[in-house]
């Protein structure tokens, strides 16, 4: 499979988990993340690349080069309903019929290492040791306590909290300074020094920060102290702003008002300010950190003399995250203030529990609409840069359509390695994804996408059809009322404020006939409303069927 080069790229594939649209330097950002914006400097970052808007289905297509849909993570669990529940396309796991990108890169003589969260398998052989990574620390599901007591986000996500090194389950071994960004790196480069030949490595470095809930160490805790205490609106000025200079926006384009959802800062009491205000503080302050950590890590690889060998993508699974600590089931309210200690002085460390909540991701997300779980481009839509290597491509690029799936066929191009028709002895379905190295390394031929026009999403019977500047979006329940399509024109509507569906009904039908090829080639199987974890109990969904996909 492998070219026979001794020059191939090394990969390094950084995931932050629930990092909106404008939060870090290079896209806008208040946030100091020196490091992205040197990687940034270095070489290209893209305005227009897309995820799924869930973590789990956006991670099983960047591993895969596949839709989700086809790679077994139709929904991510345990959100299934119960005619969804382990059906071809839905099974809660990667299936065994696609081949990751570790265990290609690895039958091609790489070194795989993974250090961080996977999320697209729990069992034996559905794990990272199974799926092709030499070595491994891996966090098995969603999020957790970034800390050494890994405390689970509900009951419900309790059969998924776990860590396991290598293929040893680890979770109740954590050492007493754990903190997910800081280990993750130390894991990362401990793989890297111990590797004792010059094969190219794929490094998977999947920081879970800053998923919820919001932590940091104490020496952090402060680092942001008063920043936000002028309220949203305030700071998506400042980014809109910034965001103009770099050219990633026009600069006519003016501030999104937002969904209207939630309350404005000025209808907030000032203890509700303070306390929004905090939970800002320490998610910007996640963020700094994991950029000091990466950092560490590039010092390393500047170390061993592989840096330039080493091509760099850095991305965020999906949008900001609005979703308080009780939409993880049973969660309440009232079950959070009796189990964390929230209290202003505790607020960040072990023991606590918070999220920024739909207002912060907004601005988040900033200047786009909506956020993680719906496919408004707040949802979907997610920073990306590369560089390293031979990328030679740079600045911002802001006309390009891409997919996270075009991530692996890249690397694949940029490898010289085939990906096989069959895996497993199971036909595997086809890429989703395009190799974007001719963009990258300045060949004057364009990528193709293989005679897709449009690209597709689903999640949750949130849907959307991307094709040139023409965006077809259904929104289901709870931010939708899921019995009609709307239309916008991206290129002068990207805040997606303009429903143009009655104006172009041709467009629409055109684009509908796009939806419904894409739903019956991938396999997508519409909900019928139902919870399969409430209706066969956590412990049963978790009883994953193995080796029929």
């Amino acid at each position: 499979m492998s070219s026979g080069s001794d020059h191939r790229p090394n990969f390094l594939v950084v995931v932050v988990d629930d990092m909106g649209y404008s939060d870090c330097q290079p896209f806008g950002g208040e946030i100091a993340t020196p490091r992205l914006q040197e990687l940034a400097e270095a070489g290209v970052r893209f305005r227009g690349f897309h995820t799924s808007s869930l973590c789990a289905p956006t991670r099983a297509m960047l591993l895969s080069g596949c839709d989700n849909h086809q790679a077994g993570l139709g929904v991510m669990q345990p959100l299934h309903a119960m005619n969804q529940y382990m059906q071809p396309g839905y099974e809660g796991y990667l299936k065994h019929s696609v081949p990751t990108m570790a265990e290609l890169l690895r039958d091609a003589g790489y070194h795989t290492y993974l250090a961080g969260k996977w999320h697209v398998g729990i069992t034996d052989d559905t794990r990272p040791a199974a799926r092709g990574f030499e070595r491994s620390f891996a966090f098995l599901g969603g999020g957790a306590s970034h800390f050494s007591d890994a405390r689970p986000l509900s009951s419900s996500e309790g059969k998924q909290t776990m860590y396991a090194d290598d293929d040893v389950f680890c979770t109740d071994d954590l050492p007493a300074d754990f903190y997910t960004s800081t280990h993750f790196v130390d894991r990362m480069i401990g793989y890297l020094r111990e590797q004792e030949d010059d094969r190219p490595f794929l490094g998977y470095l999947a920081f879970t920060a800053p998923h919820d809930p919001l932590q940091v160490p104490d020496e952090d805790l402060d680092r942001y102290a008063g920043r936000y205490d002028e309220g949203y609106d305030a700071i998506k000025r400042e980014r809109m702003a910034r965001m103009k200079e770099i050219g990633l926006i026009d600069s006519d384009l003016e501030v999104n008002p937002g969904s209207g959802l939630f309350p404005t800062w000025d209808e907030l009491s000032p203890d509700e300010r303070r306390l929004e205000a905090r939970k800002m503080e320490i998610y910007a302050s996640m963020i700094s950190t994991l950029d000091r950590e990466l950092g560490r890590l590039l010092d390393e690889l500047d170390r061993l003399g592989r840096r330039d060998d080493t091509v760099i993508f850095f991305l965020s699974d999906n949008g900001a995250n609005p979703k308080q600590p009780e939409f993880y089931q049973p969660n309440t309210p009232e079950s959070i203030a009796a189990e964390f200690d929230n209290s202003e002085g505790n607020l960040g460390r072990e023991g606590s529990f918070i999220s920024i909540g739909g207002a912060w991701a907004e601005v988040a997300d900033t200047p786009l609409s909506y956020f993680k779980t719906t496919t408004y481009e707040g949802g979907t839509q997610t920073p990306l840069i590369v560089a390293g290597g031979p990328v030679s491509r740079s600045g911002v690029v802001t006309d390009e359509l891409l997919h996270v799936a075009d991530i692996l066929p890249t690397m694949l191009d940029m490898a010289g390695v085939r990906r096989p028709s069959e895996w497993a002895g199971r036909p595997s379905p086809p890429l989703y994804g395009r190799s974007l190295a001719p963009m990258l390394t300045g060949a004057t031929v364009q990528p193709v996408r293989g005679g897709m026009d449009a690209l597709c999403f689903e999640m949750l019977e949130c849907r959307s059809v991307l094709c040139g500047d023409w965006k077809l979006l259904w929104m289901a329940p709870p931010y939708g009322a899921g019995d009609r399509w709307q239309l916008f024109n991206l290129a002068e509507d990207p805040r997606e404020l303009v429903d143009l569906a009655d104006r172009y009904p041709e467009k629409v039908s055109q684009l509908e006939g796009q939806w419904q090829a894409y739903a019956e080639y991938v396999g997508y199987i519409s909900s019928d409303g139902s919870s399969a974890a409430e209706e066969l109990g956590i412990d049963r969904f978790f009883e994953f069927r193995l080796g029929d996909d």
